[in-house]
């Protein structure tokens, strides 16, 4: 049992904070699994990889933690070198390349749950600040990925602070209108998950499937239909023009509903929902300034 101090219920967790995430994972090495078991997003990964124009797509996992998600990956493609692990904590990543490594060398895996033998290659892991697109490139390359995975990662995200960008920003589209050279900084604040589709944008090849498990139900400001909050900014890419929607759905919980006994009393709690988004790269290119893609 973990006792928290009662003065900390109120405090939310800090997301945003790569020290918050060292600290878990130092604390809590052990596997854990947001919102729902490794294979829950099976179907519509198999899709994508099916549908992909790549003969031998490339898979970025994002938030990857100390999710099985990462070794259950293997299942589905063949060469494990083609599936790369990214998380902001680098304590996180140490610990995955190593389960890995131990998981590939221990029989009881081979040839089952995760694909590991002592002579399979494995896959790659990277520490890097997502919402950094310095750091992101220094780990992946622009066009590079046919499937991206993200297991409630973009929640993580979405509860980090708004920020003022630069502008014009580093990362933009293509446009016959001149840039406003007049603003140097976003005069609203922008959320943190627009940065988020314009790097993973930068990084994906066209078409390339977003496939996502969340557990909001209006999780993407940029998807038309949801909500409308995407920022109109001469220098930063209008991130509906990047992404569109292809398919979300509400999925049932297959975890059994808790039950909580109070004194003579039974509570009985309801089994949640999550929702799975399938969202695809537009053919919209983008640079990044100092050097064109």
């Amino acid at each position: 049992m973990v006792l928290i101090d009662e003065e900390q219920l109120d405090m939310p967790p800090s997301y945003g904070s790569q020290e918050y995430w060292n600290k878990r994972f130092t604390t809590e090495p052990e596997p854990f699994e947001w919102l729902e078991a490794p294979d829950v997003l099976d179907p519509f990964l198999r899709d994508a990889i099916d549908r992909s124009d790549d003969p031998n797509p490339a898979l970025l996992h994002i938030g990857c933690g100390t999710s099985m998600l990462s070794y259950h990956l293997r299942t589905i493609v063949q060469e494990p070198n083609r599936i790369h692990n990214l998380d902001y904590s680098d304590v996180a990543i140490d610990l995955g390349r190593k389960r890995e490594t131990e998981l590939c060398n221990d029989e009881r895996f081979e040839d089952q749950q995760c694909g590991c033998s002592a002579t399979s290659e494995c896959m790659r892991w990277d520490a890097v600040d997502i919402l950094d697109h310095q750091s992101l490139l220094g780990a992946c390359k622009p066009g590079a990925y046919s499937v991206i995975i993200d297991k409630s990662t973009s929640d993580c995200i979405a509860c980090c602070d708004q920020v003022h960008i630069r502008l014009p920003y580093a990362v933009d589209a293509w446009s016959e209108s001149p840039t406003n050279m007049d603003l140097r900084r976003s005069p609203e604040p922008v959320h943190p998950l627009h940065i988020l589709a314009v790097h993973l944008a930068l990084i994906s090849k066209p078409r390339a499937r977003w496939i996502a498990l969340s557990y909001s139900g209006d999780r993407f400001p940029f998807i038309d239909g949801l909500y409308s909050s995407r920022p109109h900014l001469p220098g930063f890419p209008d991130t509906g023009t990047l992404w569109k929607l292809l398919d979300k759905r509400e999925m049932q919980s297959e975890k059994e509903p808790t039950v909580d006994v109070n004194g003579d009393r039974v509570i009985h709690r309801a089994k949640t929902s999550h929702w799975m988004y399938a969202l695809e790269r537009t053919e919209m290119p983008l640079f990044v300034r100092g050097g064109h893609l």
